[in-house]
């Protein structure tokens, strides 16, 4: 088994105070995403020397939503990168700060516990390594971590959806080769 160097909140177990810091996170991702659009609506008419007017981001470029989407499909939604140009419900990397570690790995253990259910296996959560993120009437996370059985270290990718109405429902988790 290959040894791995502990990296901050990659690892970790969650508790009930973590519990209530998700719905906060998860607020927060759903709220950037608008408080993106707000930015790009705002252009005041008062006083520029009293305010700094931010040039809105721009939306990609056809170019960007073609390669956008060859990496979707190619992947399933797990291997895609930040492209400067936004594209609403496009899928985008999940930022890995230490509250949202937190929440990923309850989650990665929420969908290790549906994988162990269906396949009659018994793997245990060990390190989270990445995450996207997708608003869906909620937010749909895809994450990737690794969990070990015995001697055995397996890399995972699974799907769950943080719906808006407080449900959480684990669309999908995988043993990726």
């Amino acid at each position: 088994m290959e040894q791995h160097a502990k990296r901050p909140c990659m690892r970790g177990s969650t508790s009930s105070k973590e519990e209530e810091e998700e719905e906060k996170v998860v607020e927060d991702t759903a709220a950037s995403d608008k408080e993106e659009e707000m930015e790009e609506e705002t252009k005041d008419d008062t006083d520029i020397d009293e305010y700094v007017l931010v040039e809105p981001r721009r939306f990609m470029t056809d170019e960007e939503i073609l390669e956008h989407r060859r990496q979707v499909i190619e992947s399933d939604g797990f291997d895609v990168e930040q492209f400067e140009g936004r594209l609403p419900g496009s899928i985008k990397p999940y930022k890995l700060t230490e509250p949202r570690c937190r929440l990923l790995i309850g989650f990665s253990k929420q969908a290790l516990e549906v994988y162990n259910e269906n396949n009659k296996t018994k793997f245990e959560f060990y390190e989270l390594k990445k995450a996207n993120s997708q608003g869906v009437a909620g937010v749909m996370f895809y994450i990737t971590f690794e969990a070990i059985s015995g001697n055995t270290i397996g890399t995972f990718r699974a799907r769950v959806w943080k719906k808006i109405m407080k449900g959480l429902q684990v669309m999908s988790c995988e043993r990726h080769l």
